[in-house]
């Protein structure tokens, strides 16, 4: 009998993993397997280096203690990292509303389509003709980073999900969405998802407050360090010093009221129709006494904290300790595993959303691994036949008959074959030593050909393979590209939504955020070519300014000549993009243990932006004043013009001023040599 599919869905939160098994029980229910859930040493920080190493210590853990070897894997992403952006359709035929879809993303999305991963997801009442539609993205280079440690733990995600999705997943499973809206709060460590529900649809916002914010509070209040005052927050239920604790945290609470309140508020004036049922709390900040309370007296809305799961078999882990105590922060990675059983067909109404923002080339890597070990069995097979005819043919030996034949020097193997048949005795000794080395000879040329054949197939299977090798080191490289690039400095420090990005720099009147002053660097365009002897490449036509870095006669030659088409709104042009940009690279790419190094980075002589030639003109200003990007509806046609005047889609500011460049250098596909076999060359 086939073993039950199961599912593990993985929630890595700043503050600790949380991990749950699931596979169907029948009856549309699940069954909790196993699970996990462990702190972290420390709260996860901002630091890209830190991050990694932690998420990588968290899932070492994990995978000491389960095997997953046999189970489909679902990754759960930070909500604060994704878009989501819902608009409703016009009546159309089905197969029509990916079309629209598309053109709907691209006017939703502020950024080009080909630097994000998106999909979409459908959601229409019954018996009703309105569709709308959710559009849910990431950028690349979030997700490919988000999921790098995963990669080099050996995890191979099936599909990645929003954590804020994943919620919706698991409550709707449950049956908490009946009738009426819904608010669901799953309250994080540093964010909150806010998510408006119903039975067919879903409205969801980030807040950038969550459970450290209360910590922070006490910090402040008690003098205390940060995890003292964890702890006192934690324990305050049954301290004798609750009403203090409470009097420290209540400005925190008044400030999650406001930022729930304006976001219920903005949602009420969408969907007029919309009736607020009921708050469901979610994540152990809710454990926070007075704060269930404090919620339902200042929003006017009862306040549920769920205490078990309904649709659940859950015997296997009634007496796992994390279970009992920790059941609310198991519902990310409990909607991450339905999702994943859906996928798998075991459940197929397990999930209500299952889109899945898993970048696509990593969807093909995972599918070539798992038919690598068929190309390995067919090329086997086709060694064993070749073997087989082979020794058919030598079996043939004790067949021969005794006529005799003519000596001959040279046999094909037909001739050999039937000499072999009707014997060669009756011949002096000589001759017949003759005869039967002739066609000893022609056996051994014939098993030579079988044996070529099979090594043409050995041959073309190590190359795929070493192909595919090859493809695993491009996470690093596009990693390292990704730490090169200069961080905005000052107010604009950290700063990623588009809309915060747009506020500050319209509201300075100081000048600090003056485009010119700004460290940032834009990647538009990356081409990469494989060499087999990348050492011997020229990198450009034409001379370089900076020192570059001459290594002696590597012993792997092969790699990548990688080569960016970047745009800098700073005014030092070259050599800020060389004081930041070319260093950096040159430093990150020199690391040990990573598989391959950067050996030389040239900058080509760049040109302001407005020297591009082009045709069109700006499009009109979208009514919100806000960047381009944002208009539901295409501009409309202008007089073809021989320039073009360029606006920042974030800030609608002209980018006539900004540096273009391009910045080519090569990536051998070797461990850095050792400092005595490398040499430093002032080039020209």
């Amino acid at each position: 009998m086939a073993t039950a599919v199961s599912v593990w869905g993985i929630d890595v939160g700043r503050c600790a993993l949380k991990a749950i098994k699931l596979r169907p029980a029948g009856d549309n229910q699940v069954q909790i397997v196993d699970l996990e859930y462990f702190e972290h040493p420390s709260v996860i920080g901002d630091g890209e280096g830190r991050q990694f190493q932690q998420i990588a210590e968290a899932l070492e853990k994990f995978l000491a203690n389960h095997d997953i070897t046999k189970d489909k894997i679902v990754v759960g992403v930070p909500g604060q990292h994704t878009l989501a952006r819902f608009s409703k359709l016009p009546p159309v035929e089905p197969k029509k509303i990916p079309d629209i879809v598309r053109y709907e993303a691209d006017q939703q999305i502020p950024f080009d389509l080909d630097d994000v991963i998106w999909d979409y997801q459908t959601f229409q009442e019954e018996d009703a003709p309105d569709v709308e539609v959710g559009i849910f993205a990431i950028k690349r280079e979030l997700i490919r980073d988000y999921l790098l440690p995963f990669e080099q733990s050996g995890i191979e995600p099936v599909a990645v999900q929003s954590s804020p999705l994943a919620v919706y997943n698991a409550m709707k499973f449950e049956g908490r969405l009946d009738s009426g809206a819904s608010v669901l709060l799953d309250v994080g460590a540093e964010n909150t998802n806010l998510i408006v529900a119903t039975d067919h649809g879903l409205w969801t916002r980030t807040i950038p407050l969550g459970g450290n914010k209360f910590t922070d509070a006490l910090v402040k209040s008690f003098k205390l360090n940060f995890a003292k005052a964890e702890n006192l927050k934690r324990t305050a239920a049954s301290s004798k010093y609750a009403r203090q604790v409470f009097q420290a945290m209540r400005p925190v609470f008044a400030e999650f009221v406001q930022e729930l309140s304006r976001s219920l508020g903005f949602y009420r004036s969408t969907h007029r129709e919309a009736e607020l049922k009921r708050v469901i709390g979610l994540g152990n900040a809710f454990k926070l006494p007075g704060l269930q309370k404090y919620l339902q007296q200042n929003l006017q809305l009862p306040v549920d904290k769920p205490e078990s799961f309904r649709n659940v078999d859950s015997t296997e882990v009634n007496n796992h300790e994390a279970f009992k105590e920790q059941l609310p922060s198991f519902v990310v990675s409990f909607g991450l595993a339905l999702q994943g059983l859906e996928a798998t067909k075991a459940m197929p109404k397990a999930a209500a959303i299952t889109s899945n923002l898993l970048p696509p080339e990593i969807v093909k890597h995972v599918i070539w691994r798992k038919k690598r070990p068929f190309l390995a069995a067919s090329a086997a097979c086709l060694m064993l036949a070749s073997g087989i005819v082979w020794f058919r043919r030598q079996t043939d030996l004790g067949a021969m008959a005794a006529n005799a034949g003519k000596p001959v020097a040279k046999v094909s193997y037909v001739r050999a074959t039937d000499l072999l048949n009707r014997g060669v005795s009756g011949l002096p000794p000589r001759e017949e030593g003759a005869t039967w080395l002739a066609v000893a000879k022609a056996f051994q040329a014939e098993m030579g050909k079988y044996k070529n054949s099979g090594q043409i197939e050995v041959d073309r299977s190590n190359e795929i393979l070493q192909l595919q090798r090859n493809k695993a080191v491009w996470p690093a490289i596009l990693s390292v590209i990704h730490r090169a690039l200069p961080q905005p400095q000052g107010a604009l420090a950290g700063v990623d939504d588009p809309e915060k990005i747009y506020a500050l720099v319209s509201s300075d009147k100081t000048g600090t955020l003056a485009r010119g002053k700004r460290t940032e660097i834009y990647i538009e365009r990356m081409t990469t070519e494989y060499k087999d002897d990348v050492t011997k490449t020229d990198l450009w036509d034409v001379v370089s300014r900076e020192p570059k870095v001459v290594v002696e006669e590597p012993e792997v030659k092969k790699g990548f000549v990688v080569t960016l088409e970047c745009r800098t709104p700073n005014q030092d042009k070259y050599r800020f993009v060389a004081d930041t940009f070319k260093t950096a690279l040159m430093s990150f790419g020199a690391k040990p243990d990573m598989g391959f190094f950067i050996n030389r980075v040239v900058i080509a002589g760049g040109r302001d932006f407005s020297e591009k030639k082009g045709k069109g003109t700006r499009p009109p200003p979208p009514p919100s004043g806000r960047g381009r990007g944002r208009n539901k509806k295409a501009p409309p046609p202008r007089k073809k013009l021989t320039t073009v005047k360029r606006y920042d889609p974030v800030t609608d500011e002209p980018m006539d001023s900004d540096w273009v460049f391009e910045i080519r250098f090569d990536v051998i596909l070797a461990d850095l040599p050792k400092k005595e076999e490398a040499k430093s060359d002032q080039g020209v």
